[in-house]
């Protein structure tokens, strides 16, 4: 076996609402408009998405970008074009049809597998699309039509450090518990108030002035973390961001996999 390409790069991923509802001519609509408005908001920003590597499943799109892409521009611009387009597609479609989304953004490791993309960053992204206060988020708020969950590094290394014109305030610290994985994200609903949502029933904490900590990894990487109850680990390898205490992932890879009865598995 030759020895896997490694780099570090961003993670954009996204899902749509209630897709599985949809009968098959809506299915097909739909993702049309999906691809259609994540199309346009990359061209309004100045990104070329051919270059991407994108993994296309319906309602769901997984994409790992060149390592040279402006990460402020997607975190910022491509994101909010995303909004536009999709509150402007939406506008006059029934609640029925509407094309609502969750997007995770991360930047980590990446290795290309022979069948997508290992590694524990690539199960971080997931945990964080997938994770209970962001489908909670589209529920609670039905005029928002998109939800974006940021990983610690990114919110830390961009929206915290002032290199966006999105404001720390308008995140929030949201845990994300999800099979194994036990972390945590920064949550933010461009049409909503994040802090006005009711996650009584999950562990949630509101934005709390954050503190950068910096330490040299082992590997001569640096290792960000933001928040009151930030900690870096004396030893941490150089190929990890964040934590993953009882992660047990490490055969995933990036995007999903498809099980015995044909349902397709984002975690893995």
């Amino acid at each position: 076996m030759s020895p896997a390409t490694f780099r570090r790069s961003l993670l954009v991923c996204c899902d749509l609402r209630r897709y599985g509802a949809a009968d098959d001519q809506l299915q097909r609509e739909l993702q049309e408009l999906l691809v259609r408005c994540l199309d346009r908001a990359g061209a309004a920003a100045g990104l070329d998405r051919s270059t991407w590597h994108r993994q296309a499943k319906g309602d769901e799109e997984w994409a790992v970008l060149p390592p040279e892409s402006p990460e402020h521009v997607v975190v910022d611009t491509y994101v909010r074009g995303l909004n536009a387009e999709l509150t402007s597609a939406n506008r006059y479609r029934v609640p029925e049809a509407r094309a609502r989304m969750r997007l995770a953004i991360h930047h980590g490791a990446v290795v290309e597998g022979a069948n997508g993309f290992p590694g524990q960053d690539s199960v971080l992204v997931s945990r964080l699309l997938n994770s209970k206060p962001a489908h909670v988020a589209l529920e609670e708020f039905p005029d928002a039509d998109l939800v974006v969950v940021l990983s610690e590094i990114v919110y830390s290394s961009l929206v915290l450090a002032g290199h966006t014109t999105l404001r720390p305030t308008d995140f929030r610290r949201v845990e994300v518990v999800e099979k194994t994985f036990h972390g945590h994200g920064w949550m933010w609903i461009p049409n909503g108030d994040v802090h006005a949502l009711d996650l009584a029933d999950g562990p949630v904490a509101r934005q709390t002035p954050a503190v950068n900590q910096n330490a040299v990894a082992s590997g001569g990487s640096t290792v960000i973390q933001a928040g009151r109850d930030a900690s870096v680990p004396t030893f941490q390898r150089a190929d990890m961001i964040q934590n993953f205490d009882g992660n047990d992932q490490r055969g995933s890879h990036f995007g999903p996999s498809f099980g015995k009865g044909g349902e397709a598995d984002p975690t893995r």
